[in-house]
């Protein structure tokens, strides 16, 4: 019964002893002293005295510096110097160096001795450009331990003088890095701060003091300009992640830029006149223009106007056939129960020729290659693979006018291939620097290259001068037709409007022109019939323009097979943490 009594108190002795009796450790550092001297150029003095206990054989231990530490995002180098470690009794230990993981790596001991027991290491460095200036005070934000300790800390203390400059205020952090268990004590006087941690520091927690100093001293802070040099020297690869932008932007500068006339008229269209490339930030006067080009179709000039080719642009070649009397269009409306439906018939009245645009051609043969009447609903989900061809042979034919130095559709996808490279590339090279800094920052700059890339991407489709010309008198007519300046200034409004509508389409305007149309009672053009059903109930030219071209540009591109599935400071007004200071780093034994 005795024994049973000893067997079970044992026992619950167990249970309640403390967590750091139970995870006994065969070495550990049963304190750790850190004395930082604060000096004029800014740079701390640090001496540490580690004193080391150890159960089982063993040649030394290691010592962690942080190579690189993060201010607000920006990566910053440490330069750590003077680097020497004596034993209790300031006999010289030997050590090497070497960088691993961002860290400056010592590796402290004899290779050939090994030692039980307790032993000593007083290590001392300097560590340069140590402390920060912000507007109401000078301050140093510094790991004492460091959360990378392999060994147990049983015990804590730093001392920190500030001889030149008096001491404001201090604080202090521990626990786990990100948080404070607020059981770290703090107190100063005139010129040094006394810190003291008597809770066991395991890997993963830290010990971080914030020391404040009095404003307008005479500590010798670098210039704004070596502060500028060195955080472009502590940053060189982050700012190669811009290398891309830069690249592309030359490329556009040399490769992508429009060609202009020296000349001012807009008009002139003689490729041998004087030019040059268009100068940055130059702005083109832009003339209103009041008739539609004789030189190019809607869907060419539609082209030269936003330097892609569109549904709409394809829309507007068919409507300009209509008005070349090679086809009729006529909307048609078929009666339900409940409702009625529209449709819109194209009536072939003569057949291709020669004199018509390659692009007009195809689509009039393509058009009525079943019969010289067709329905718009009976092309939906066939014509598709023509308005394809449609929209290449209109790049084709500016290319072959020598409006753009090269092909506008093939040149934006090159360099979108390009740029989707360049853009992988990049975010792959952010996340490895990322790594290397301990910083998320390459990843915003790796955001914003990629940005420049697409713009510059998008602007790599170059035109010729007189391409640029014709570019200008697109948006002047557009500008004219937005305005509703033609309503004063042309006469024969009607025929202006049987030219222009084409147009009107290409260009993006053809609401504004419908409404323009509505509100002067125009009829429509012969070429462009509504049901005449429709204009009884008052349906008026406009909304016949307008349901027409969203019709026609849906129905011919439409293609069923594409059709997816549906479904700081230490100080800050935040607060501080423990972490999150220079310095610090870690340590093991070996």
């Amino acid at each position: 019964m005795l024994l049973k009594k000893i067997f079970i108190g044992l026992f619950l002795l167990l249970c309640c002893a403390p967590s750091q009796v139970l995870a006994s450790h065969a070495d550990q550092i049963s304190l750790f002293s850190s004395h930082i001297s604060i000096n004029q150029d800014t740079s701390i003095s640090i001496t540490e005295t580690i004193n080391y206990e150890t159960t089982i054989e063993k040649h030394g231990i290691y010592r962690y510096v942080p190579q690189r530490y993060v201010v607000n995002g920006i990566s910053y180098t440490a330069k750590v110097s003077n680097f020497t470690v004596t034993d209790g009794q300031l006999q010289s230990i030997p050590f090497t160096q070497s960088m691993e993981n961002g860290n400056y790596t010592y590796k402290i001991g004899y290779a050939d001795k090994t030692f039980t027991g307790p032993k000593t290491y007083i290590i001392s460095y300097k560590v340069k450009d140590a402390l920060r200036r912000f507007k109401d005070h000078d301050e140093l934000y510094w790991d004492i331990t460091g959360e990378g300790w392999q060994i147990p800390i049983l015990k804590t203390e730093a001392v920190i003088d500030s001889p030149l400059v008096p001491i404001t205020k201090v604080i202090c952090y521990s626990g786990q890095f990100g948080q404070d268990n607020q059981l770290c004590q703090s107190n100063f006087s005139k010129n040094q701060a006394q810190f003291a941690y008597d809770q066991t520091i395991n890997y993963g927690d830290n010990m971080t003091v914030a020391v404040a100093l009095e404003p307008n001293n005479i500590l010798a802070f670098p210039t704004a300009m070596q502060v500028f040099i060195k955080k472009l020297v502590d940053n060189l690869l982050i700012l190669a992640l811009l290398l891309p932008a830069i690249g592309a932007f030359l490329l556009w500068y040399y490769k992508g830029r429009d060609w202009m006339f020296i000349s001012a008229n807009i008009f002139d269209q003689d490729p041998d006149k004087p030019k040059k490339l268009t100068p940055l930030f130059y702005k083109h006067r832009i003339p209103l223009a009041y008739e539609p080009l004789k030189e190019l179709t809607p869907g060419e000039l539609g082209t030269m106007l936003d330097e892609r080719v569109d549904n709409q642009d394809v829309v507007s070649e068919i409507i300009d056939l209509a008005r070349k009397k090679y086809l009729k269009i006529e909307q048609t409306t078929k009666k339900g129960l409940l409702s009625s439906k529209e449709d819109f018939k194209f009536s072939k009245l003569k057949e291709a020729d020669k004199d018509l645009p390659p692009q007009q051609k195809y689509l009039q043969e393509q058009l009525f290659k079943t019969g010289s009447e067709v329905m718009l609903s009976k092309l939906k989900g066939t014509f598709y693979q023509h308005m394809e061809k449609a929209t290449s042979l209109i790049a084709k034919s500016v290319t072959d006018k020598k409006l753009f130095t090269s092909n506008p559709r093939t040149t934006k996808i090159m360099y979108f291939i390009l740029a989707a490279f360049l853009a992988i590339g990049t975010f792959i090279a952010s996340t490895v620097i990322s790594g290397i800094l301990y910083t998320g920052l390459p990843m915003l700059v790796a955001v914003v290259s990629f940005i420049f890339i697409i713009i510059f991407a998008t602007n790599m489709v170059q035109k010729t001068a007189v391409g640029t010309n014709y570019m200008l008198q697109a948006k002047g007519l557009k500008e004219t037709i937005k305005r509703g300046k033609w309503r004063e200034e042309i006469k024969e409004k009607r025929l202006f409007i049987e030219e222009v509508l084409p147009f009107a389409i290409a260009l993006g305007v053809v609401d504004k022109l419908a409404k323009d149309m509505d509100e002067l009672n125009i009829k429509p053009p012969e070429y462009f019939q509504g049901d005449s059903t429709s204009f009884a109930k008052g349906y008026a030219l406009g909304a016949l323009t307008h349901s027409f071209t969203q019709q026609t540009s849906r129905s011919l591109s439409y293609n069923p097979s594409s059709r997816g599935w549906s479904g700081g400071s230490g100080f800050s007004s935040g607060g501080g943490f423990s972490g999150g200071g220079g310095g610090g780093g870690g340590g093991g034994s070996w």
